[in-house]
């Protein structure tokens, strides 16, 4: 049977911790050449009128015993949010969107789940920026900043606070309601001291930890508002140039192999993107959230391999980043929602039969 689940019933299996500690065993397996995926791709179209541009997004991935395909079906556009250009999407018509993973059993192939990306996405981009704090900021750190407050911003304080004392939260997003609304719930939900701020640099004033979760398009984070000892993390938005520069240790979760075909080939950057026009839109993809000197970069493998190479001093500059391994991320999550979902119960079945055939593809 193949397991349909939706944002409703996974809501309750998913944990913040065990999203985090799924991460951290999947990159850990991927560091020591277990586990294998492709850079992201997105498959963009030229401009569609004045709502940008068609965009099907792919990331496909192995890890223990699990393979999956996440897709995604967007209209992508940008637009003007106080004055500052910012990504937006729709699927269908705007406030709908269309996200999903497939599961499959890497021993035979079947498909064992259909699920929801929504809640899913939040909470793997989340841990993935926890597991930065962990193993980059320091001990002591319990001040968060957060720009933004959407999903994701929720996401990393739920995730971040499994992983370091948090005791204060500082938000900043450009419409009011939401950030005051925001830090409300924090308040209400974690039991954390929290306020929204009404200029952004106030999210650095002595911040032990700034994470970027804006939909923004170029930098937000910025070089002249750091401080010593900060450890950074950024999903949304950029670190502009000085920011980077001011960066003295940069781990990075993973990077995507060569292809067997092409050994030479590796790529950096988030994501690969097919345009029908030959130039990505402004809203497509990020390149790179961040260009710290290469010298100051290393992987997690490094970092495996001798601990000495991650923060040193106290009052270092930190960032840490993911790569671009969402294959792995999203077959050791979704892996993990899966075994939740049969131990409690949840879902509805769907027989196999519905997705198998007797003609040879």
């Amino acid at each position: 049977m193949t397991l349909l689940l939706d944002n409703h019933e996974l809501a309750s299996l998913i944990s913040p911790a065990e999203f985090v500690n799924a991460l951290d065993k999947a990159y850990r397996a991927f560091a020591h050449g277990a586990g294998i995926c492709p850079p992201r791709i997105d498959v963009q179209s030229g401009a569609a009128g004045i709502d940008g541009n068609y965009q099907l997004g792919l990331a496909v991935g192995m890890s223990g015993d699990y393979a999956a395909l996440r897709i995604k079906s967007d209209v992508v556009f940008q637009q003007l949010v106080e004055g500052r250009s910012r990504k937006n999407k729709y699927c269908v018509e705007p406030g709908t969107y269309m996200g999903l993973i497939l599961l499959f059993d890497r021993s035979n192939g079947a498909l064992l789940a259909i699920m929801h990306d929504g809640l899913l996405q939040k909470m793997r981009v989340g841990a993935d920026s926890a597991l930065g704090v962990r193993y980059m900021a320091r001990e002591d750190a319990s001040a968060l900043g957060i720009l933004g407050a959407g999903g994701m911003a929720r996401a990393h304080v739920a995730a971040i606070a499994t992983v370091r004392p948090i005791s204060h939260v500082k938000v900043y997003s450009p419409t009011q309601t939401n950030r005051e609304a925001f830090a409300r719930e924090i308040v209400d939900t974690y039991e954390l001291d929290a306020c929204a701020v009404d200029d952004p640099k106030a999210v650095f004033a002595e911040a032990d930890i700034v994470s970027s979760c804006a939909s923004a398009i170029g930098p937000v984070i910025f070089g002249r508002d750091l401080e010593p000892g900060m450890h950074l993390t950024c999903i949304g938005g950029t670190l502009d140039s000085k920011a980077s520069a001011r960066v003295d240790i940069a781990l990075r979760f993973g990077l995507a192999p060569a292809p067997a075909e092409a050994p030479e080939f590796r790529i950096e950057d988030e994501c690969l993107t097919f345009a029908e026009a030959g130039v990505k839109a402004s809203h497509g993809g990020t390149r790179r959230y961040a260009d710290v000197p290469p010298e100051r970069r290393i992987s997690f493998a490094d970092l495996l391999a001798g601990p000495s190479r991650g923060r040193t001093a106290p009052e270092q500059i930190t960032f840490s980043e993911r790569g671009n391994i969402h294959g792995v991320q999203f077959s050791a999550v979704a892996g993990l929602l899966y075994e939740r979902a049969q131990a409690a119960q949840v879902g509805r079945h769907l027989p196999s039969e519905m997705f198998l055939q007797s003609v040879r593809n």
